[in-house]
């Protein structure tokens, strides 16, 4: 029973010391595996795309379609990864929340909050960040100019004027948002 007991023991503290070594890379592995994209994006639920025709536009297109509220919520793939965002055109960016921002792998420091914003919750200071890609389906825009917001000070992500201004084409009409690169 003793040895029983030291053994486990033994296996515990093993375990508890080179935990700091092997749970980061578990951890980091589990992130993977939950947030790769596995579906095309173009077959994500709230979106269709197609391949413009080249007499007409020059560019992809996204159709999004309203929710029951009338809100235009997709996932993105910011960075390669897949995230839930609100297209509001009345935001001057595109906001990530600050949990969100960890997973892009995007770290501001505590004194890069430095930005004033105006939120549904209040005023607060966001941090400058530079996103490589920004894909609704096909439509596509790099290097767009986001914010990162403090931690709980918005519900959900937002893809603001930042990346639609860098589009071809916004146009809304029955309940669909058509966005044209």
């Amino acid at each position: 029973m003793l040895k029983n007991a030291l053994r486990l023991l033994f296996v515990i503290c093993f375990v508890v010391f080179w935990s700091p070594v092997w749970l980061p890379k578990l951890v980091g592995f589990t992130a993977w595996v939950v947030d790769r994209p596995d579906i095309p994006p173009e077959k994500v639920a709230g979106y269709r795309t197609w391949e413009a025709n080249a007499a007409t536009t020059r560019g992809r297109n996204a159709e999004l379609k309203a929710d029951s509220r009338g809100h235009f919520e997709v996932q993105a793939l910011v960075n390669g990864r897949s995230i839930d965002v609100m297209v509001d055109t009345g935001a001057t960016s595109v906001a990530l929340r600050y949990e969100d921002a960890l997973r892009l792998g995007l770290r501001p420091d505590p004194d890069e909050f430095s930005i004033p914003i105006s939120t549904a919750n209040g005023t607060t200071k966001a941090a400058r960040a530079t996103l490589n890609e920004v894909r609704i389906g096909d439509v596509r825009v790099k290097n767009v100019e986001a914010l990162v917001v403090p931690a709980k000070a918005l519900a959900t992500n937002l893809l603001g004027m930042s990346f639609m201004r860098r589009l071809s084409k916004v146009e809304m009409a029955g309940g669909k948002l058509l966005l044209e690169e």
